[in-house]
């Protein structure tokens, strides 16, 4: 076959997934284990396979008794709906496609690994647009059931029964300022101030395309004063988590419920009242 100009590729250098599933397990992801998932492929290096295969390395290494959870989002939803002029505004009210969580695109942001997961068979869905959460595996359906709409990264967010379950968050050439479980400490933490937004969505219910209204605490743009990757490197310099290589992503492996106490510790120390 034609290389149709291509630069000679060295199959020599892809990564397999028995080196994917030794890489993971040296880590101490182990069977069993709920573990939410952030991830880089292009991080990760080319796989034999592509991405599918690294899914598969963390199902096999997790077992059927063990649980992917990713964070997805919407990648369209119309958050911006009441910012529009108000012509502007009545046609996506009138038009606007509601949040599907068969078929709604992942935040291409969060990576390519995340839309592979989504369309896995047997994936689960939560039904909050905006904090949607994929899972696959013996807790799915757990984690992703009951997903409140008003501040879904908070209490009954599958992050909290991550946190319930003992899980793991692993970062698997992710950078440290993806992890989105310290959402769930922002949420919990007793700080002097937290900006709360609301926005308007199209959701369905009982099959019908209808606009509500939710509620959260402002989780769209970076603090002034501080960031995820500064509580992340405080945490691991404390001698928590576990470091090691996946392919040739630079890997890390964090025990939600001890990083969260960590992360609420921190944040009042630094914010609180």
């Amino acid at each position: 076959m034609a290389s149709g100009g291509k630069a000679p590729f060295d199959h020599d250098m892809e990564w397999t997934r028995a080196q994917l599933i030794q890489g993971l397990k040296a880590l101490g992801v182990q069977a069993g284990q709920a573990v939410m998932v952030h991830s880089s492929m292009y991080a990760v290096g080319s796989v034999m396979g592509g991405p599918n295969e690294v899914i598969q390395a963390l199902l096999d290494v997790l077992t059927p008794t063990g649980t992917i959870m990713m964070y997805a989002g919407w990648h369209d939803i119309p958050d911006f709906v009441e910012e529009l002029p108000p012509r502007n505004r009545q046609r996506y009210y009138d038009h606007y496609p509601p949040f599907d969580p068969a078929i709604a695109r992942s935040v291409r942001e969060n990576g390519i690994l995340v839309e592979f997961l989504r369309t896995w068979p047997g994936t689960q869905r939560s039904l909050n647009p905006e904090a949607s959460m994929i899972a696959l595996g013996a807790q799915a359906a757990y984690l992703t059931s009951d997903h409140p709409l008003n501040y879904g990264y908070g209490a009954g967010s599958p992050l909290e029964k991550l946190v319930s379950l003992g899980g793991k968050v692993l970062l698997l050439g992710a950078p440290l300022d993806t992890i989105t479980l310290l959402h769930y400490s922002e949420y919990a933490a007793t700080l002097r101030h937290k900006n709360v937004v609301r926005y308007q969505c199209p959701v369905l219910r009982d099959g019908e395309r209808v606009w509500v209204e939710i509620e959260d605490f402002d989780t769209g743009e970076p603090h002034a004063d501080y960031s995820f990757e500064e509580i992340a490197e405080a945490y691991l310099a404390s001698g928590h988590g576990a470091a090691g290589t996946v392919g040739r992503a630079k890997t890390y492996l964090l025990d939600a419920a001890d990083l969260h106490a960590f992360a609420v510790r921190w944040l009042e120390k630094r914010f609180g009242p």
